[in-house]
């Protein structure tokens, strides 16, 4: 596969999840989901499921990177961290 391909595919999936789940809030809570999803599809779905559902981690991690998880913010702050929301 074309990593150009890939890297399109995530973005347009990037957009879409942004528009229908905008916001920073659990964002690392519905990365794990997506990890869990893509860990029971690899076990019991075709390859074309495993690759939908690890274009959809890469995309949560991405959000954790741009968008944060301001659901997060108090926990990290009592220990001392920075926010993950800029």
């Amino acid at each position: 596969m074309d990593i150009d391909i890939l890297f399109s595919e995530i973005r347009e999936e990037l957009e879409r999840a942004r528009a229908k789940f905008p916001g920073d809030g659990v964002t690392m809570l519905a990365l794990m989901e997506e990890v869990g999803e893509l860990a029971k599809a690899s076990f019991e779905e075709p390859r074309a499921n495993v690759r939908k559902e690890a274009v959809q981690v890469a995309v949560m991690a991405m959000r954790v990177v741009l968008d944060g998880d301001s659901s997060l913010s108090e926990w990290r702050q009592q220990k001392g961290l920075d926010p993950l929301v800029q």
